[in-house]
């Protein structure tokens, strides 16, 4: 299964930490806790800022 938006990089809207390096990072999950400071991140198509 690949990713369910490839070529998006992801970035905590808390810290600004790059998600999509974090280990084990999943797009296909709809909620991502960041490593670095903790807070869920919303992974969605609404979240995409073109």
């Amino acid at each position: 299964m690949g990713e369910r938006f490839p070529d998006i990089d992801w970035f905590c809207d808390r810290c600004n930490a790059h998600l999509n390096n974090q280990e084990k990072f999943d797009d296909h999950k709809y909620i991502w806790p960041c490593t670095e400071c903790g807070f869920k991140n919303s992974i969605s198509s609404t979240n995409i800022i073109d």
